[in-house]
């Protein structure tokens, strides 16, 4: 970051690590107008930014705030102009799916869009308790898959603002094929008897299973000291409980459990993945047995799998791509690297001050904004 290059619309002025940064108007981008839409959602947009050229805004100053308190706070005393809403701060900012009365009197918009997004649990192949390749190894990680409630997940904690994930790549991006059923995997009584029949059984009788070889089983997952982390590891203690496993969590910070990933020193650990651009490659990439763990945390190594990814890659979007992508998804299944959990439902709001925004699927949005610093005056006098 000390010499960036490019030759898009803004430039870095300033950065902060993990504080702050400031991007300026590129003086020499290319002459470029607000884009023209037939989509009646974008009307007043476009009539807002009408024979203006881009990008509007002259300085972008972005604050990078970890915690979502203070992030929501400092949009709630108008600090910021724009904040994408996660977690806790749905519930925060919305009632039943709608913006709170409250925001919506002070003109604040709310934008709902899907986004190419996948959140998983993913455990680490080479784990001696969670990790293997044998019957009664695959068979442990499709028990934990199936004991896990996704759509509680969904319904109370990412406040219904998600999608149950039945494949590896999300709505939105090619080799998504929405003819794949959405089915839950949440099936406890399932989990039990597959736990059961590979020899996962409560031989001591204080309601935990041991391994088949009769040694203690405890199963450690990373997590965060945050609290949506607290009420995510809540469930997830309710849902293994429920089907007999003991399960330990390591909190650190997310550097310290990305080192430890890095490292293959963690079982499991939940992670999310973006698309940054329509093929979708990157996240089937996750999976690849070529990669390093900076990517492929998993550690996943399969012959079968590293054929279709780098076929896929070969392939233009159409039919075959689709079913190479469903082809890597039936055997991420199979063997169970991972537990997909959502797709994401992305959620945006800014003043009324910010004009010409809309979110974007891929790459940012600024370069279409602008601001009215007139109401945004107005509107800090009241």
């Amino acid at each position: 970051m000390s010499r960036p290059v490019g030759t898009g619309p803004y430039r870095l002025k300033e950065w902060r690590k993990a504080s702050r940064l400031v991007l300026e108007a590129n003086p020499r981008y290319r002459t470029l107008r607000y884009p023209g839409s037939a989509d009646p959602q974008h009307r007043a947009l476009i009539e807002s930014m009408r024979g203006k050229t881009l990008p509007q805004i002259g300085r972008i100053e972005i604050s990078i705030i970890e915690e979502s308190q203070p992030e929501l706070l400092a949009f709630m005393q108008a600090d910021l102009d724009w904040m994408a809403l996660g977690g806790d701060d749905s519930k925060r900012v919305l009632e039943n799916g709608r913006l709170r009365p409250d925001l919506a009197k002070k003109g604040v918009v709310h934008l709902k869009f899907g986004a190419p997004t996948l959140t998983f649990t993913y455990f680490n192949l080479d784990d001696p308790i969670v990790g293997g390749y044998s019957n009664a190894q695959v068979a442990l990680r499709r028990a934990i898959a199936m004991g896990f409630d996704v759509g509680e997940l969904i319904r109370v904690l990412f406040a219904g603002n998600a999608l149950p994930g039945n494949q590896l790549l999300p709505p939105g991006v090619n080799g998504h094929d929405p003819g794949i059923p959405p089915k839950s995997l949440y099936d406890p009584a399932a989990a039990r008897a597959l736990l059961d029949r590979f020899g996962y059984k409560d031989t001591d009788g204080d309601g935990f299973r041991e391994s088949p070889d009769g040694k203690p089983l405890t199963i450690v997952r990373g997590t965060l000291p945050e609290s949506w982390y607290r009420d995510v590891d809540t469930l997830w203690k309710k849902n293994m409980d429920a089907i007999g496993i003991r399960m330990q969590l390591n909190q650190q910070t997310f550097a310290e459990l990305l080192n430890l990933s890095r490292a293959g020193k963690l079982p499991m650990f939940n992670l999310g993945y973006r698309s940054l651009e329509p093929s979708g490659y990157q996240i089937l990439q996750t999976l690849w047995g070529k990669e390093t763990r900076d990517t492929n945390p998993s550690g996943f190594r399969l012959p079968e799998y590293d054929a279709a990814y780098e076929q896929f890659l070969r392939t233009p979007a159409g039919p075959e791509r689709t079913a190479l992508a469903r082809r890597m998804s039936e055997l991420s299944q199979v063997w169970m690297p991972v537990i997909l959990h959502t797709y994401g439902v992305g959620n945006v709001v800014h003043y009324p001050w910010l004009l010409g925004y809309w979110p974007s699927q891929f790459g940012a949005s600024w370069k279409y904004a602008d601001l009215d610093p007139g109401r945004r005056k107005a509107a800090a006098g009241k």
